[in-house]
């Protein structure tokens, strides 16, 4: 591990992607940086999600690739995560082949479908839900006379021209020139531009009427009846010709559930669903994340609608190199549809954890028997402690109830009677703080107590049962291996890693952390939003967050020098002085007085 963290500060200063490795040098986390060195570094200075407390105990190896810019990081990002796909990205469970419709690149093309986007030259349409809802679409576009066969031209006809599926360029029936506008229609119409194809089509069939080709006439009309009952089809109308995605997400746990609404002459035209690993990533994680997987290969409408705005600008910037931009609802109509989608995502989680409802049985019933309870633990409560060498410090209950979060009964404790970075002191506080008032009104207690930690929380959080008269059976689950650790026993209980028992707690835990690491993030948030960073000029609300980042607390940036200060990204130097005067101001007078100012510059350049 002190070797990895080395590496991270050797890294450059440069846009890339950084691949993490384990000890059988198996690529476990791919992610792209604007700034290789800074944001790698971020995984060992700061305390994150429990997803990167997993991934950086067990990195061993880095490797990277500089990139000329972010956007360009991106794609490679992208690509390099289909290749290795790593434990610890956020990837699609089902990884369906959805199948597309394919124009190909031939003197005379041909329709035909196909499972994947390849660089060959031929048009791309999709992809679509089903196959169903691709052969629909390609039957209809062989009545228009796309050839489908893959015979060698010129040829005799087949079957599809003697029933007015094909218009037979194999033996010369149409030109080419008149075969080439009949490809211009399909695209046209497989573009989503139905109603602007209908209107040319039934001027070209009034025209054969009038010269009384009635025979072209009624083909042309079986055209246009083909697409308006296609037209008709579509559920949901909304104002305007955009082509629009819609994007809705619901989660529980790691697992999670996207809806794609896709829109195209203001008429829902399909929806794919995706079920999702989300590795513990939050909500705008996921979210980014899928959208740099799927259109990837995807060729994006001109507007993809999301439920949250995304902090990562590098993605707004790709997708406009691709024509395409990301907004939030704006009016009624794209609200009322995000609605409609949020709807769909959450009855499919609902679904998903209703088919795994057999698997969290079986899972509580492997806990009772890992852990010698005396039931099937049916409500699990897990405690957790954040906070940064003492500071801000919270703690976390969550509540679980036959495996699922039973979130009306999450609670949340602002630390108030320790001093310091003392975690044991912090748990007692906290469990004597969420039993001693359940007790004293008779409330249920839970079957099981889980701790994020070892030895020590746990001890610490005997000790405090024990001072309110409760005996509960309870475990803590230790960060480092994994180990389960319990009341009178010296060796852990070790379970492997597919165990449903282990996956269980492992989640109860991680949600635990999550849930407490969110309450620290607002109280940090609060406070420095009113910190003593409020009194130095030019240092606005970017370049705080960008300070308490880096450093974790005022009191770790007043020991600073600056060129320190310096290495935070977006300060310069000028504001690295500024800041540094801000805090040594005193300092620095007292020096001036006893020795004198270029005594004070000597100290400062030590300082620095």
């Amino acid at each position: 591990m002190t070797q990895t963290i080395e590496n991270a500060r050797k890294l450059p200063d440069s846009p890339g992607v950084y691949l993490m490795k384990d000890r059988e040098n198996k690529v476990i986390y791919v992610g792209k940086a604007s700034s290789l060195r800074d944001r790698v570094s971020q995984y060992f200075r700061v305390q994150g999600s429990p997803k990167n407390r997993m991934l950086v105990r067990n990195i061993e190896e880095l490797e990277y690739i500089v990139t000329e810019n972010e956007v360009e990081a991106l794609v490679l990002e992208s690509n390099l995560i289909k290749e290795h796909t790593p434990r610890y990205n956020v990837r699609l469970r089902d990884d369906k082949a959805y199948p597309y419709i394919k124009i190909t690149n031939e003197e005379y093309p041909r329709i035909c479908i196909a499972r994947r986007r390849e660089r060959d030259g031929a048009q791309y349409f999709g992809p679509y839900p089903s196959s169903k809802a691709v052969r629909e679409m390609i039957k209809i576009a062989s009545g228009f006379g796309v050839r489908r066969c893959r015979k060698k031209l010129p040829c005799p006809p087949c079957l599809n021209y003697h029933i007015k599926q094909c218009a037979a360029p194999c033996f010369g029936e149409v030109t080419k020139e008149e075969y080439l506008d009949i490809i211009r229609n399909v695209t046209s119409f497989l573009k989503g531009k139905s109603s602007e194809l209908v209107h040319s089509l039934k001027e070209e069939m009034n025209r054969l009427s009038e010269i009384q080709e009635y025979e072209a006439a009624a083909h042309l009309r079986d055209q246009v009846n083909a697409l308006e009952e296609l037209s008709e089809k579509q559920r949901v109308s909304m104002a305007g010709k955009k082509e629009q995605d819609i994007i809705a997400y619901a989660a529980s746990g790691t697992l999670g559930s996207l809806q794609l609404f896709h829109i195209s002459e203001g008429k829902l035209k399909g929806r794919d669903t995706f079920t999702l690993n989300t590795a513990g990533s939050d909500d705008a994680e996921v979210v980014s994340s899928f959208i740099k997987q799927y259109y990837q290969d995807v060729k994006p409408p001109q507007e993809i609608i999301i439920p949250f705005d995304i902090a990562d600008d590098s993605i707004s910037r790709w997708l406009s190199e691709k024509g395409s931009k990301l907004k939030t609802p704006k009016n009624v109509t794209e609200k009322g549809l995000m609605n409609l989608a949020n709807e769909n995502a959450r009855m499919l989680l609902t679904q998903k954890a209703l088919s795994e409802s057999k698997d969290k049985h079986e899972a509580l019933a492997a806990l009772q028997k890992a852990l010698e309870l005396p039931v099937a633990p049916s409500i699990i409560e897990a405690f957790d402690i954040s906070n940064i060498s003492g500071t801000d410090a919270v703690g976390s209950l969550v509540a679980f109830e036959n495996g699922e979060p039973d979130k009306k009964n999450y609670r949340r404790f602002g630390i108030k009677t320790i001093r310091g970075a003392d975690d044991f002191a912090m748990m007692a506080e906290v469990v004597t703080r969420a039993y001693s008032r359940r007790k004293d009104e008779g409330k249920k207690m839970p079957d099981l107590v889980l701790l994020d930690g070892g030895k020590g929380q746990l001890n610490a959080a005997l000790a405090a049962l024990s001072g309110l008269g409760l005996k509960l059976d309870t475990a803590a689950l230790a960060k480092e291996f994994e180990y389960i650790f319990l009341p009178g026993k010296d060796a852990p209980v070790i379970l492997p890693e597919d165990s449903p028992a282990l996956q269980l707690l492992q989640r109860i835990r991680d949600e635990a952390h999550r849930f407490a690491l969110g309450y620290h993030r607002k109280l940090r948030g609060k406070k420095m939003r009113e910190s003593a960073l409020d009194g130095i000029a030019g240092i606005g609300e970017k370049k705080k967050r960008a300070l308490l980042g880096y450093f974790g607390s005022v009191e770790e940036l007043k020991k600073a020098g600056v060129s320190r200060i310096g290495d935070v990204r977006g300060i310069s130097r000028k504001d690295a002085e500024t800041i540094y005067g801000f805090f040594h101001k005193t300092q620095a007078n007292e020096t001036v007085k006893k020795f004198g100012v270029e005594q004070w510059q000597m100290h400062t350049d030590d300082t620095d």
